[in-house]
């Protein structure tokens, strides 16, 4: 591995927080082999550089107008040909922590993802989906995130 999984995961963070669709998109190129995967628990499996750009893209417009962010929790490490690492989403202004979670990612020779898992170990509660999956245990519509009110 040419580099390490720390530098590794902060390229992997910085796609997930870019807001120019364009620069997104090369980025994905950059990091995934044209015939990776990306394995989401709330979704199924997305193949392919162009299909995951459009994931990246759907949670872009889900976080980024909430104010949210991803930040690496430098603790990646490497096994061979894979990396683990975990990262959480922030709001920008006030740290507040409404995600986090772990990825595992394989690569090939290139160091280019072929398969990507990830896992939630805190999901938000400030807001909730409303994308079907809690209804039915699978996305069905697309997200119209809606806060969620503070008891009093």
């Amino acid at each position: 591995m040419t580099i390490s999984p720390n530098a590794f995961t902060e390229r992997y963070v910085e796609l997930w927080n870019e807001t120019d669709p364009d620069i997104r998109r090369k980025k994905v190129a950059e990091l995934y082999a044209p015939d990776a995967t990306y394995i989401f628990y709330r979704r199924d499996p997305f193949h392919g550089q162009e299909a995951i750009a459009e994931q990246v893209t759907y949670t872009a417009d889900i976080y980024h107008p909430m104010g949210y962010v991803f930040k690496p929790a430098y603790n990646a490490t490497a096994h061979h040909n894979l990396i683990r690492f975990n990262w959480a989403m922030v709001h920008r202004v006030t740290g507040d922590l409404q995600m986090a979670g772990q990825n595992v990612v394989a690569l090939n020779d290139e160091g280019l993802i072929v398969e990507d898992y990830q896992f939630h170990d805190k999901i938000p509660n400030a807001f909730v989906y409303n994308d079907g999956f809690e209804e039915t245990g699978k996305v069905t519509r697309p997200a119209k995130p809606t806060p969620v009110q503070a008891a009093s």
